[in-house]
């Protein structure tokens, strides 16, 4: 009976044992699968840059300024256009700053968003219009 009663506490210990590395799986299991949505960063304005954010980093807007000069000398927008455009731009380079960082308000992000667009369509000549108010390059009267 003795040996019957040792063999009784092996099997016990056994089940115990597989408890605990089954338990031990399950909690390695959650914490895998957790851990790549815990590497996300969470940015509750990101869902309402429909370009992405690329456009609204500080790089991004910084660089808008060497175009601007390219455009001017290229002759896609007046040197008066570019000197309003470069005015905008200096006071959206604060708000990519902190759109960046996540700081920005909605309504900031919105701004930004608008004067990167309306910088990137003067210098591209998307209607063929100028930047500030009058005729296109191609009007006559």
């Amino acid at each position: 009976m003795a040996a019957g009663h040792a063999g009784d506490i092996t099997v016990q210990e056994d089940q115990d044992v597989k408890k605990i590395l089954l338990s031990l799986a399950a909690v390695a299991a959650l914490g895998a699968a957790a851990a790549p949505a815990a590497a996300q960063p969470w940015n509750p304005g990101r869902a309402y840059d429909n370009h992405g954010s690329g456009q609204l980093t500080t790089s991004y807007v910084d660089s808008l300024d060497w175009k601007i000069s390219n455009a001017a000398r290229e002759g896609r927008i007046s040197w008066q256009d570019a000197r309003q455009l470069r005015g905008d731009l200096r006071q959206a380079q604060p708000i990519a700053y902190r759109v960046q960082t996540g700081e920005a308000r909605g309504w900031e992000r919105q701004r930004l968003q608008t004067t990167v667009s309306r910088i990137e369509q003067a210098v591209n000549g998307y209607g063929g219009r100028t930047y500030g108010y009058g005729y296109g390059p191609g009007f006559r009267r």
